[in-house]
């Protein structure tokens, strides 16, 4: 018997993408913590940005303009520090507004809900639902958990279950499509080698902004 291997990636039908976002909205519409925190994550890797272990690895203070202030305003343009998920360097790159969106809601809720030890926004990002102010960072088996419990009790009209993975990859094509094929823009907003950003097209001079703007115009 020969040994299963890893399962190739898959892009997201473009029907199922509408279908996801929309069980997604409606989910987190009733503003509970883990479904806001559940599209807040599913949406950054969907964008592209980030691999399932660089989210889990981000802190709230890296997506907001001050942690202390009341008020939650995320950022346009996120920076992560040096860490192991980043190669040890630090990144910058640029979410899109649906995702701004959802960290905000999502972090009004942490706030609001006293997830973390202190009123003020620093530490994990992603939290863990079991005691919570303990600000105890969210797993990644749990995150997978949470996304296939969305899908079997949210998104059953899919044409088929999807992996983090698949949403991943969706995103660095739908961006490097808005980038003009440019694969050295890709390589900055997703934090892959340019070796690896190169399989995904050609060259352009759009900038990250303009991309993201064009990405957002599309959904």
């Amino acid at each position: 018997m020969k040994p299963k291997g890893k399962r190739k990636r898959v892009i997201v039908n473009p029907s199922d993408e509408k279908r996801l976002q929309g069980a997604l909205e409606r989910w987190a519409a009733g503003g509970d913590f883990v479904p806001l925190r559940t599209r807040a994550f599913l949406l950054l890797l969907w964008d592209g940005s980030v691999r399932t272990s660089g989210a889990l690895a981000m802190n709230a203070e890296d997506v907001v303009q001050d942690p202390r202030a009341r008020r939650v305003t995320n950022l346009r343009r996120v920076v992560q520090p040096e860490c192991d998920e980043s190669d040890h360097r630090q990144r910058s790159f640029v979410v899109s507004a649906r995702t701004q969106h959802a960290l905000a809601d999502y972090l009004g809720a942490v706030r609001c809900g006293g997830w973390l030890p202190t009123d003020r926004l620093e530490g994990p990002l992603f939290l863990s639902s079991v005691q919570p102010g303990s600000g105890q960072r969210l797993s990644k088996r749990t995150a997978i958990h949470w996304w296939e419990t969305f899908q079997r009790g949210h998104a059953r009209d899919c044409s088929r279950t999807y992996t983090l993975d698949d949403l991943v990859y969706t995103g660095r094509l739908a961006y490097v499509e808005a980038a003009d094929g440019n694969t050295d823009l890709l390589s900055e907003h997703s934090g892959i080698s340019r070796r690896s950003a190169a399989e995904y097209g050609l060259g352009s001079n759009v900038t990250p902004e303009e991309v993201m703007a064009r990405l957002d115009k599309r959904r």
